[in-house]
């Protein structure tokens, strides 16, 4: 696997959202890609962990794009959270990782602050770094509106929701 496709943006963020960046995994738009499982989306993920969202806020970044749903491009949501447990990479103890305003197409992942999540989150590829370099120093990468979840606040629940990735992390 290339690092341009591991660390890209998912196929619907390139179609629906960045149009004007060039990004891999190109297929239709916000819709699940064939032959989609649980260990691909492992694998292909730059970060997975469980994390508390403690704010979210409207990026100042503005898309390019011909997007009718963009009004004045600012379209990405900047998602802060404290981590609670790491199943891969190394996401920022108290980060920031962001979705989209795109909700209602599937292309963002509604996130609420003060819930528990399981964040599945895809790097930045290198022409997407270059295209639009202050996403850097703003987020760690694209929430995955495949894998991401919001997990239950009972302890026996969430343990049980969590029981597949863990065994996933332990196989990596």
């Amino acid at each position: 696997m290339n690092m341009g496709s591991r660390f890209g943006f998912p196929a619907s963020f390139a179609i629906a959202l960045l149009g004007a960046v060039a990004l891999p995994r190109i297929a239709s738009a916000c819709s699940m890609p064939q032959g989609w499982t649980p260990q691909r989306a492992f694998a292909q993920a730059a970060l997975v962990f469980h994390g508390l969202v403690t704010a979210t806020e409207l990026s100042s970044t503005k898309v390019k794009g011909p997007s009718a749903d963009v009004s004045d491009g600012r379209i990405l949501v900047n998602v802060r959270y404290e981590t609670i447990e790491v199943f891969k990479g190394n996401p920022e103890a108290n980060g920031t990782i962001s979705t989209t305003t795109l909700i209602m197409g599937g292309c963002g992942v509604p996130v609420l602050t003060g819930q528990h999540f399981l964040f599945y989150v895809d790097g930045f590829n290198e022409k997407a770094l270059k295209d639009s370099p202050e996403l850097a120093g703003q987020t760690q990468g694209m929430i995955s509106i495949f894998d991401t979840q919001m997990l239950p606040p009972n302890p026996e629940l969430l343990d049980e929701a969590l029981a597949d990735v863990r065994a996933l992390a332990k196989k990596h």
